[in-house]
């Protein structure tokens, strides 16, 4: 019950700096877009990979507490997604929807990329989508581990 009780405490407090993320992305992009700088290209950036790191810790401490198995190897992010989009047989329900699912994919992508590329080599081309994206995703996810995963494990 206690370590219930601190894993829903430690998942709050995930959920709320995504939405401080969400919130400073916000405030980036109300910029006028045509003095969007290569400063701002990497700002955005950085926002979104911590996004999904924020959304991967989530995911990490309900693998750790409650499945018990945490991936392993070379593909062990994309393995802790697909992981987190089945139910596990006597221990949780699906956490995330296969339509949630697929747009988390999008910003893992996102965050190989950002960790294996120069910073000046970011194209708002390709952050744009997925800046569009956030907010919705981010509400989306809280809502599905909220219903999913917190209030299935109150009390």
């Amino acid at each position: 019950m206690a370590k219930n009780k601190e894993l829903k405490g430690l998942i709050e407090i995930e959920l709320t700096n995504l939405d401080r993320l969400v919130e400073e992305l916000k405030g980036l992009l109300s910029k006028k877009e045509n003095k969007r700088t290569s400063y701002d290209v990497r700002a955005a950036g950085s926002i979104l990979h911590d996004f999904y790191c924020g959304v991967e810790k989530i995911f990490e401490r309900i693998a750790l507490s409650i499945d018990k198995n945490i991936p392993q190897g070379e593909n062990w992010h994309t393995e802790l997604l697909l992981q987190m989009g089945k139910r596990i047989d006597g221990i949780r329900d699906k956490l995330i929807p296969d339509g949630l699912l697929v747009k988390l994919k999008e910003f893992l992508r996102f965050r190989h990329l950002f960790r294996h590329i120069y910073g000046f080599e970011l194209k708002w081309g390709r952050i744009e989508p997925l800046c569009s994206q956030l907010e919705q995703v981010s509400i989306d996810l809280k809502k599905e581990i909220d219903e999913r995963f917190l209030k299935a494990n109150e009390g």
